[in-house]
């Protein structure tokens, strides 16, 4: 058997399992990337072994990929997150896009790239994952129009995005480098620990007046409400 047809048939044995209803099993993820990514790779697209995380495609979308632990996180409200040892995995994301552009005709604009964590009730996998996926033409649209009255500290956004009214800051630069989103919101709450499962998080590429950032989102999500929203999995702006 090729290769190709042995890493085919390890994405097809987990086809039931990711299409399966969200309360069928929640470990599904850790599963594919604990008992499958960390030993061989496949059917990840790749592993960092020194940076604890493996990149998975997505089956749903064109180009969306998803960044996973390699080790045991539940989600946004693990107290791993809240760790400043514990490795940036939205700075690791982004350096990851490439994998979204080389799904597309043309490499995703900066301004149209988004990365998006589910809070505990808006997701159905219980490991961390984040999503890494073109931007809504309508979400782009938002916050472009909003870009350079976002501020360094939080600020409700004067717009909704996507049906959420997000509370926003800019950071400057072309890569996260050592900002944290997961710190950067802990340190807004009274009690992290308690209210970090609550929030979406999202993070979306930038380009302000005076050079290249990134624009942080976060909310308190209501029923059904994930920061997944402001992404199209069928890549519209490429097209």
């Amino acid at each position: 058997m090729t290769v190709f047809r042995r890493v085919t048939a390890l994405a097809v044995s987990f086809l039931p399992l990711l299409f399966a209803p969200a309360f069928a099993d929640s470990e599904v993820l850790w599963k594919i990337v604990h008992d499958k990514c960390v030993v061989q790779t496949a059917p990840c697209l790749s592993v960092n072994t020194a940076e604890h995380y493996a990149i998975l495609k997505d089956l749903r979308g064109i180009a969306q990929v998803l960044l996973i632990p390699t080790d045991k996180i539940t989600g946004i409200e693990s107290a791993a997150l809240l760790d400043p040892a514990t490795h940036n995995f939205f700075a690791d994301a982004w350096s990851e896009h490439g994998d979204v552009d080389a799904r597309l005709p043309r490499a995703v604009p900066r301004d149209g790239l988004s990365l998006a964590v589910n809070a505990q009730q808006a997701r159905s996998q219980n490991q961390l994952h984040i999503h890494v996926d073109c931007l809504s033409a309508e979400a782009r649209a938002a916050l472009k129009a909003d870009a350079d009255r976002i501020g360094t500290d939080w600020a409700p956004l004067p717009d909704t995005v996507a049906g959420h009214q997000f509370t926003a800051l800019r950071v400057k630069g072309e890569t996260l480098g050592d900002f944290n989103p997961f710190l950067a919101l802990a340190k807004t709450l009274k009690d992290p620990a308690k209210e970090m499962g609550d929030h979406n998080l999202v993070v979306v590429g930038a380009n302000f007046a005076d050079g290249p950032g990134f624009i942080v989102l976060t909310d308190v999500a209501r029923p059904s409400m994930g920061g997944e929203d402001v992404q199209d999995h069928s890549c519209t702006i490429i097209h």
